[in-house]
């Protein structure tokens, strides 16, 4: 039924029949949507003054109309096109997120402001031009959101339950909650924060806690931990504290992709004569290096440091056991 439409509705009326120079009026904008001239006397008031509307009353054509014709306030007639197909890909991009912090909330956000858009900018050919990978997202309990951003915010500890990748056996630990990190390649949200039980920051993928409850015991983050440096110096989400210069030729087969992708944040790239490409980081976590470098066999090959030299020499010896490579 028309009376069981927002405000905001009745609003946008009124201002389409203004811009359309019909000289809307209380009675009849109250009929067409079964409401009392009350309810749309206050309409119009409040665009007036809270709006800053410059709805002036013509008694002789008994209706309301615009003193200025260039007067603007609802998104119909503030976005144009391109602004509207930005709000549209921009819902389409952010339904591959559902079960992440906030999704909920800017999903609605951006609900409110698409059903106020005529139909012919709602009306979009995005779908025919753009198309999004999705991903199925590890399910997590959205309340170990809430308990983890309220410890962040107020820095209180929390006690959580987690099951370690490597063995894949249960600890409690006591953990200082820096923060919340998204990684777009893992396609995973990890915690970030001091770990009382192994006495280092650490980082937790949140989709292996089990069981998470604040310890209502305030900490501070010493002033001489910098979160921007400990994400640099993080490999595809491990973090050392030995930071070390790696460095690795491609040859110029692979040095195409090198090129066309940023692997960290210190990378450097130097062109060689021959096409190929030597990429030089600053990193921790050489075992993540190794596994990285691995998936481009024949392709890559480490220059520095020795130690992952020696490192990926050994991964391939007991993998040519397995395969029984002579």
């Amino acid at each position: 039924m028309k009376q069981s439409r927002p405000p905001l509705v009745r609003i946008q009326y009124i201002d389409q029949q203004l811009r359309e120079n019909t000289y809307p009026n209380c009675s009849r904008v109250a009929r067409y949507f079964e409401v009392s001239t009350k309810s749309i006397q206050r309409d119009v008031d409040y665009m007036r003054d809270l709006l800053q509307a410059p709805i002036e009353f013509d008694s002789k054509r008994n209706g309301f109309f615009y003193a200025k014709k260039d007067w603007t306030f609802l998104p119909s007639t503030t976005l144009d096109r391109q602004e509207s197909d930005a709000l549209i890909i921009t819902k389409k991009v952010l339904s591959q997120y559902q079960g992440t912090p906030y999704y909920n909330e800017v999903s609605r956000a951006l609900d409110k402001v698409l059903q106020y858009l005529p139909g012919k900018l709602l009306t979009s050919q995005l779908s025919e031009i753009y198309s999004f990978e999705t991903f199925s997202p590890s399910e997590i309990d959205p309340r170990f959101f809430a308990i983890i951003e309220d410890a962040i915010r107020n820095k209180l500890k929390i006690h959580l339950s987690y099951r370690a990748f490597w063995n894949s056996q249960e600890t409690e630990r006591t953990l200082q909650p820096y923060r919340l990190h998204y990684s777009h390649t893992k396609e995973n949200w990890t915690l970030i924060g001091y770990c009382e039980l192994r006495n280092k920051i650490r980082s937790f993928v949140v989709s292996r806690i089990k069981s998470v409850t604040i310890a209502k015991k305030h900490f501070t983050i010493p002033a001489s931990f910098s979160m921007d440096r400990y994400l640099d110096e993080t490999f595809d989400q491990i973090h050392q504290d030995e930071i070390q210069d790696v460095v690795i030729r491609f040859t110029p087969y692979q040095a195409q992709w090198i090129r066309e992708h940023r692997c960290h944040s210190s990378q450097e790239i130097e062109e060689q004569k021959d096409g190929s490409v030597i990429l030089k980081m600053r990193v921790g976590a050489l075992d993540a290096v190794m596994h990285w470098v691995l998936r481009y066999g024949k392709e890559a090959e480490v220059l520095e440091p020795k130690e992952l030299r020696l490192m990926i020499k050994e991964e391939l010896r007991f993998t040519k056991r397995i395969y029984k490579v002579v």
